[in-house]
């Protein structure tokens, strides 16, 4: 048993995680709509899936059984250690029941078992849910400010999780 599931109490017991490594019609479609609900034009698409299956790594998240949160990884090629959380979410409906703090614990865990011992992630500055889960449940740190990151107006914050902090 790994250290996630001992951590499990009755309320995480409705969340599952799972790595996701190919999909139907159904769950590329429910993914597709997670992502777009939160990213809306920068979400993934019928094309991008794709080669985060193959050459990334995808998580899943469920809600008793329904998909409900969805994570893409890839790794870092100048760093073979860092891993980059592309996109991290979590239907807008289930927002609130610990569904997106128990992804990102499981990814957290899962990372040094494949190699890596950092993670980074770009947040955007409103997004005050998903800076509060990375500064004070997982104690990320913020590297930078990246003004201009998505073009003029969309900057974020960098924060970096490491295993070793």
């Amino acid at each position: 048993m790994s250290i996630y599931e001992k951590q499990l109490n009755s309320k995480d017991k409705a969340i599952k995680i799972e790595m996701v490594k190919e999909v139907d019609e159904y769950l590329r479609e429910i993914m597709l709509l997670i992502d777009e609900e939160a990213f809306g034009l920068g979400s993934l698409n019928h094309w991008s899936l794709p080669p985060f299956l193959h050459y990334g790594r995808i998580y899943l998240a469920r809600y008793y059984g329904k998909p409900v949160g969805v994570a893409e990884l890839m790794r870092d090629w100048r760093d073979p250690c860092l891993a980059y959380l592309y996109g991290y979410a979590v239907a807008q409906e289930y927002s609130g029941k610990g569904i997106g703090t128990t992804m990102l614990r499981h990814i957290l865990e899962a990372l040094p078992r494949s190699g890596f011992t950092r993670l980074q992630i770009v947040v955007q500055p409103e997004n005050k849910a998903a800076l509060h889960i990375c500064e004070e449940k997982f104690r990320m740190k913020r590297v930078e400010f990246l003004e201009n990151y998505y073009g003029p107006g969309e900057g974020r914050w960098l924060l970096e999780w490491s295993w070793q902090w």
